[in-house]
């Protein structure tokens, strides 16, 4: 979806509505400004890195993998790492 729109005196630019819904963006919300490939790109960064990975959901659709299975294996492996370190004295 491209959308046309201006950078106002201040610096600032508005979000269209269904981007800041699809990527979960509200006022305050942190987003990191970067440069790629000649372009401007602008990324959600929550605090927790799990919201900025479903955030990103969209982008990562061509990827035929189950990368948000993956990811939620992995966290279910570090708590169960992290609980066993918790019971050993």
């Amino acid at each position: 979806m491209d959308v046309t729109t201006k950078i106002s005196s201040r610096g600032q630019l508005v979000i269209p509505v269904d981007l800041r819904k699809r990527y979960k963006l509200e006022a305050g919300t942190p987003v990191r400004i970067g440069e790629r490939d000649g372009q401007i790109t602008v990324t959600p960064n929550p605090p927790d890195p799990y919201d900025a990975f479903i955030a990103m959901r969209g982008i990562m659709a061509h990827i035929e993998e189950d990368v948000e299975g993956w990811w939620m294996e992995e966290k279910r492996k570090e708590r169960e790492r992290e609980d066993l370190q918790i019971e050993q004295p």
